[in-house]
């Protein structure tokens, strides 16, 4: 695993504290490894699902994105790099600083990723702590899967650690899958296979330079200029092929967001209704029209998530120009548009660019308007061969999903109102509380790390909230106020008795 750094010192001093060697014991000194599983399958159990490494590295890089202090961009290049060392380092280097940061089950995450079955040692961090915490720390939800079928995915596991498995070059992710899929009675949820199927996936993985995954070249070579010292960070982008996500659990992601924006729910549907299951996400262009407070730019990024794709924001409100398609190669500080500068900095192909508050932003003629710079971007055709003035190249954007958010469209020009799909976002009403209040509630202990330890609202809780709600217009952004206060109130009123 490398040279016992101070991050080896971290991850070394967490696993002993965590696991019966301090004065703790090893159920009550883990709790900072979960404190926020208890209503959502817990990533390290997630990663056991997925059917191969691309899939799984997607789901742990969306899942740090946000995270105070890891640099994902810096580990970008040789996360994505699709050689084996540098992938393993990389992996390596996020499990120390999330160790650091007290993220003990991206850590973990992070460590399953790095491991090899030519190299049974590096199972052998893992695994004792992944099958403790799914055995006796984990409460999760089995929905989609069974608390014996993780332990049979496990169990592959156990064996690639007993080395098994060193003469296979391919990820643990795809061992998993095969082995499960040649099981007498698979009931691990994964659709049939073809034994043609199954030799396919295989010979993929194996071949370095055959996709593992929907793919795109962003980047072509021969349609690029030498790029300057500038844009150093966009060389690794050059004839590379970057994944592009596709869409899984639709009816999942469905059904989570008709609960959590009771309000929304015909937004929902038009806003999925262009997906198809295990092809690439991309949504057509959507304008999100609603009054303030109305969940816009929460819904966009909530649908981000659950489609397991970053989010690049741009704000609206503070554009007075038109940079957001780049400036010109020759400026001295020039800038890249931002759709080149979300696929460089997410390392996939189809992230979504968010443009929130776009009926705010300037008019002024002087240094181009926004919306001018983004119509080249909404339309397929154009945004598949779009020559970004910075770069000097020709790049693929065709698969990049554009939505943005407005309180009206009244101002807005008809070219670029013509482009987007409108889609309304009803206002709450006070009849959509409980279910809104219980998704906040829920926000508010992910964020506190205390998920599965605050208790749902009582109804005399929910009665108080609800005439303050309605005092301050039924905004989201004030219920959320509303919802934290309540909590600080509770707790303020356990700690007097």
């Amino acid at each position: 695993m490398g040279p016992p750094g101070d991050g080896c010192k971290t991850r070394k001093h967490w696993w002993r504290r965590s696991f019966g060697e301090g004065s703790m014991s090893a159920a009550d000194d883990m709790k900072d490894l979960d404190r926020r599983t208890a209503s959502s399958t817990p990533l390290p159990v997630e990663l056991l699902w997925q059917w191969g490494w691309p899939p799984a590295a997607h789901l742990f890089w969306s899942h740090i994105a946000g995270i105070p202090g890891i640099p994902r961009d810096d580990l970008a290049a040789d996360f994505w790099s699709g050689e084996k060392d540098r992938c393993k380092q990389a992996n390596r280097t996020f499990a120390d600083l999330l160790f650091a940061a007290g993220r003990g089950e991206e850590a973990l995450a992070a460590l399953m990723l790095a491991a090899d079955p030519a190299a049974p040692q590096t199972f052998e961090i893992v695994l004792p702590q992944l099958a403790h915490a799914i055995e006796h720390l984990w409460d999760w939800p089995t929905a989609r899967t069974t608390r014996a079928d993780t332990l049979g995915r496990l169990m592959v596991w156990w064996r690639a650690a007993r080395g098994d498995f060193t003469d296979r070059d391919r990820s643990i992710f795809l061992i998993v899958r095969i082995e499960m899929l040649e099981r007498d009675d698979p009931s691990d949820g994964l659709p049939a296979a073809t034994s043609e199927q199954t030799s396919r996936d295989e010979n993929e993985e194996s071949r370095s330079d055959a996709p593992h995954t929907p793919g795109l070249v962003v980047m072509a070579k021969d349609k690029a200029t030498k790029l300057n010292n500038f844009h150093s960070e966009f060389k690794d982008l050059v004839d590379a092929r970057l994944p592009l996500v596709v869409a899984r659990d639709l009816a999942a992601v469905h059904a989570t967001l008709t609960v959590e924006y009771p309000h929304g729910t015909t937004a929902v549907d038009l806003m999925l209704r262009p997906l198809r299951e295990g092809e690439p996400v991309r949504l057509t262009p959507i304008l999100l029209v609603g009054p303030a407070g109305s969940g816009k730019s929460r819904l966009a990024r909530r649908i981000a998530e659950l489609l397991v794709l970053p989010v690049y924001r741009y704000d609206g409100s503070s554009a007075s120009d038109n940079m957001f398609g780049g400036s010109p190669k020759g400026w001295g500080n020039t800038v890249p548009s931002a759709p080149a500068r979300a696929v460089n900095q997410t390392r996939i192909a189809n992230p979504i660019v968010l443009v929130d508050e776009i009926e705010k932003a300037g008019t002024s003629l002087r240094n181009g308007r926004l919306w001018e710079a983004l119509l080249p971007f909404l339309e397929r055709e154009t945004a598949g061969r779009y020559r970004d003035v910075s770069l000097d190249c020709e790049l693929d954007l065709s698969w990049i999903s554009h939505i943005a958010t407005a309180n009206s469209v009244e101002g807005l020009p008809a070219p670029l109102v013509d482009r987007y799909r409108i889609v309304k976002v009803a206002a709450p009403a006070l009849k959509h509380l409980p279910l809104l209040a219980a998704g906040v509630l829920k926000e508010i202990a992910i964020e506190a790390g205390e998920t599965g330890f605050v208790s749902p609202l009582a109804p005399d809780e929910l009665a108080v909230i609800a005439r303050a709600w309605e005092r301050s217009g039924l905004s989201l952004r004030k219920l959320q106020k509303i919802v934290a206060a309540t909590l600080e109130a509770r707790n303020a009123t356990a700690v007097k008795h």
